[in-house]
């Protein structure tokens, strides 16, 4: 038997209207007799321990247990989903070669391998890219199975993710917590690897803003006639001349007043003209991160939004798979 294992009901689905007409059954859809079997996840259906699951020591938040490095690493069930691990379980015990169907990303790679580690799977296993669902990809995919060995960097970049996500998120959180606590804070203090960043660019934006001065500074703007039309310029000033501030500013406007008497009334001379002939060719499409932000900026969706919209257009076979930053 050959199992699909799908990263979401969805992408089983397309698969096995891929393959041929099958029979749904509990947890998995059957095809060819139950020679081809395809089963799905709901995305990652293990989750890492939490410290006190390592350790009743880490129950009680003290400095002197940090950091935190578990040896080995471990997962567990996540509750909703332990029904149908089990289906998956039974389902790898039976089959003879296994396919990871996760989501052609970093992620899609590690939910499918984990649960097979997991489960200390020994059998040959493949990988199927789907960045399309529409039948015509879906059976292009289907003739092109990978070695599913060849993708072991893919799962290794989400482990680390995850891993470095933990150790942040785990070991941070109790140290600040702690520290906050001796200052006289009574709650918990929250620090991840990507959320505390981001908040401190917000931070330091809306100091920039408070503490914003204006600074007055002088540019020289010409405009010459011309018999074939105006040539509007800008005074180009000389990096080192005396006047100008730590932003190349000019903050002393006499060099400017006086450069605009001496050429006011006068003629100038046309010394050179150059014309490039330029080509510009058709732009992309948009890319998540790309489209996320034009959405917002024209309609003022959020990112999260846009993921979800875009998600299910891909599920409804009407766009490619949304979660990338290639272009192409």
């Amino acid at each position: 038997m050959k199992l699909f294992i799908a990263e979401k009901p969805s992408l089983a689905r397309a698969i096995a209207e891929g393959i041929g007409s099958g029979k749904k059954e509990n947890g998995y859809i059957s095809l060819d007799g139950g020679n081809t079997v395809v089963t799905w996840c709901f995305g990652h259906i293990l989750e890492q321990l939490n410290p006190d699951e390592y350790s009743e020591a880490y129950k009680e938040w003290r400095m002197e247990d940090l950091p935190i490095i578990p040896n080995p690493w471990k997962l567990k069930i996540k509750k909703d989903a332990s029904a149908q691990f089990k289906i998956i379980k039974g389902l790898v015990t039976k089959a003879d070669c296994i396919v990871n169907a996760g989501d052609p990303d970093r992620e899609g790679q590690l939910l499918v391998d984990e649960v097979l580690e997991y489960l200390g799977n020994k059998k040959p296993v493949q990988r199927i890219l789907l960045n399309a669902l529409d039948p015509k990809s879906v059976k292009q995919a289907l003739n092109d199975l990978r070695r599913n060995e060849d993708f072991v960097g893919l799962k290794n970049s989400a482990l680390a993710r995850s891993r470095a996500d933990w150790l942040v998120g785990m070991n941070l959180s109790r140290a600040y917590t702690i520290t906050a606590r001796q200052a006289g804070y009574t709650g918990a203090v929250s620090v991840g690897r990507v959320q505390t960043p981001t908040m401190s660019l917000v931070v330091r934006r809306e100091k920039e803003i408070a503490n914003f001065k204006p600074v007055t500074h002088y540019q020289a703007a010409v405009i010459w006639k011309h018999e074939q039309g105006d040539i509007p310029t800008t005074w180009v000033m000389s990096k080192d001349m005396d006047g100008l501030d730590s932003e190349n500013r000019l903050l002393d406007r006499t060099p400017v007043d006086d450069l605009i008497a001496s050429i006011t009334g006068k003629t100038g001379q046309i010394q050179s003209v150059e014309t490039t002939k330029k080509k510009t060719g058709q732009r992309l499409p948009y890319s998540l991160s790309a489209l996320q932000i034009e959405a917002g900026r024209r309609f003022s969706y959020n990112p999260q939004q846009v993921l979800d919209t875009m998600q299910s257009l891909y599920e409804k076979k009407f766009t490619t798979y949304p979660r990338s930053d290639c272009d192409y």
